[in-house]
């Protein structure tokens, strides 16, 4: 089988998780868990689970059963619906494991999809020599719309933004600007995301950006655009206008990304989103002068000739 490069549809899909009881010697919160869904449709659900086996065939295989385990809490269902069934298995290259499902898995779509998928790979990827999971169907990789097939996924694929055990409620596809290969334009990059809905949409578009690309976007040349260590401390809109403030690390240049570049990944963005028609920066709540030689004192606007294949 080839190897197909991280994550293309759902790069970098984020959500919570909640837990369900269940009496075992393993605390809630440590050791290994089985993944399901609520009745809604709208959530994760862990509950405790105790390995009987060793070894990383055997685990995986342990596994595959326990897909059919129904949940103790009633208010929750299975991650893998009855009718889709894992064909078979094998390994690759990278700590890889390939899940075969036969063709009842396209029966499932969109969120309720996501949440099997994510459920599967989170579970899957607590066995040890497991770093990536990837979905095949009847011996072909996954195809969830278009033509490009969802790639490898490592559990951290599938992380909250605010890193709290809360529910997430809300599910958006996002476009977000990158740098090219040579840092001198932006290169779009569209997501479908889930996100607690205790974020803002700002929040979400900043920290997808701070992130950077996965590695099925590197692979397409594209670079991150925020320096190592960058945090968003807030960004607030009102009137049209986004404040988005930053620490200070903001102000260290990228050495192969344009200082224009960086600015209007995060005003593009934002702008995007199409509830934003200005933005503000500043740094630890005060307006700098300065971002290399672009002046923060001003309101930016949305930049279309950065963008690569823009005329």
């Amino acid at each position: 089988m080839r190897r197909i490069y991280m994550l293309v549809l759902t790069v970098v899909m984020i959500f919570v998780l909640a837990g369900c009881s269940k009496k075992t010697a393993t605390s809630v919160q440590e050791g290994p868990k089985l993944y399901f869904i609520n009745k809604d449709d709208t959530k994760l659900v862990g509950e405790s689970y105790v390995q009987t086996e060793s070894g990383r065939s055997d685990l995986v295989e342990e596994y595959i059963r326990a897909l059919m385990i129904q949940p103790e809490d009633v208010n929750c269902k299975r991650a893998l619906p009855e009718d889709v069934t894992v064909l078979d298995y094998s390994f690759g290259e990278v700590d890889q494991l390939i899940l075969n499902f036969d063709t009842n898995y396209y029966n499932m779509t969109g969120v309720r999809e996501i949440l099997a998928r994510a459920a599967i790979v989170k579970m899957f990827c607590q066995i040890k020599g497991i770093q990536y999971v990837e979905f095949y169907v009847n011996g072909q990789p996954l195809v969830l719309s278009g033509e490009q097939p969802v790639s490898m996924m490592k559990a951290d694929d599938f992380l909250d933004t605010t890193g709290k055990m809360e529910d997430f409620s809300q599910y958006t596809t996002i476009s977000i600007y990158f740098a090219n290969e040579d840092g001198t334009k932006l290169v779009e990059s569209t997501r479908e995301v889930i996100y607690d809905s205790n974020i803002t949409m700002e929040q979400l578009v900043i920290e997808q950006l701070i992130e950077g690309p996965v590695e099925k976007e590197i692979q397409n040349g594209m670079q991150k655009t925020m320096p190592e260590g960058t945090i968003l401390n807030s960004a607030k809109t009102a009137n049209g206008v986004c404040y988005v403030d930053f620490n200070e690390k903001f102000l260290e240049k990228l050495p192969d990304v344009s200082e224009e570049v960086t600015i209007y990944a995060i005003v593009n963005s934002l702008i995007e989103q199409g509830t934003i028609n200005k933005v503000q920066i500043t740094i630890n709540g005060e307006e700098k002068k300065l971002y290399q030689n672009i002046p923060l004192t001003d309101l930016f606007e949305r930049n279309l000739d950065l963008i690569e294949g823009e005329s």
